[in-house]
């Protein structure tokens, strides 16, 4: 059996972090997610703060934002009078997440299930029954009721146009993807067990 990468996009409040880090101790393999942020700020040089402004945000190219003078990792720094943009931003990331893909790995959101279009990757969209996602953020975050669906309103619409942008797909449309599944209908664990069982049957 060929392990393959895993991509894992998600509606915000449907468990998709954590079913991708159940899901990864289960098939022996790591995930990404916002550690992906770290793999970019220390491959560029450029501040990690910088990445996670942007993270799965689109906002506008033209808008610019001086780059910090604290660097990591073993890239050749970037001058404090250099200009960054979100696109810059994206370019870096998405350098950072084919590294990831070396080996097999799961990798949640940012758009990598499109820039990973030309290897042998398995691509997993989770969503959630919006009664379910609320509870969820509420019990999370510690919010009321509006906050909650505010905030998941706002942060699907963010993820969406992020998407939407740099892919020219439609974020959550079921043709992008090898399997939807709701963890709504089936939990977090029944979720991870039948993502589990799909993979393993589509690398054989």
């Amino acid at each position: 059996m060929t392990k393959r990468v895993i991509t894992l996009s998600r509606q915000f409040g449907s468990g998709g972090s954590e079913i991708a880090n159940r899901l990864s101790e289960k098939l022996g393999i790591p995930y990404f997610d916002k550690s992906i942020i770290e793999h970019a700020a220390s491959e560029s040089g450029i501040a990690k703060e910088h990445f996670e402004k942007a993270d799965e945000k689109r906002t506008n190219s033209f808008l610019f934002s001086l780059v910090s003078s604290h660097y990591g990792g073993t890239a050749t720094p970037i001058q404090l009078n250099d200009i960054i943009t979100d696109d810059k931003l994206f370019i870096f990331t998405a350098d950072a997440i084919k590294k990831c893909a070396s080996e097999p790995c799961i990798i949640v959101g940012r758009c990598a299930d499109d820039i990973l279009r030309d290897y042998p990757i398995i691509k997993v969209y989770v969503y959630a029954d919006m009664r379910d996602r609320v509870k969820r953020i509420m019990r999370l975050y510690e919010l009321n009721e509006k906050a909650a669906t505010t905030l998941i309103r706002k942060t699907d619409k963010r993820r969406a146009n992020y998407y939407n942008f740099y892919t020219s797909k439609t974020w959550g449309e079921a043709d992008n993807y090898d399997i939807c599944i709701s963890s709504s209908a089936l939990g977090v664990d029944g979720t991870v067990d039948v993502l589990k069982n799909f993979i393993e049957r589509y690398e054989r």
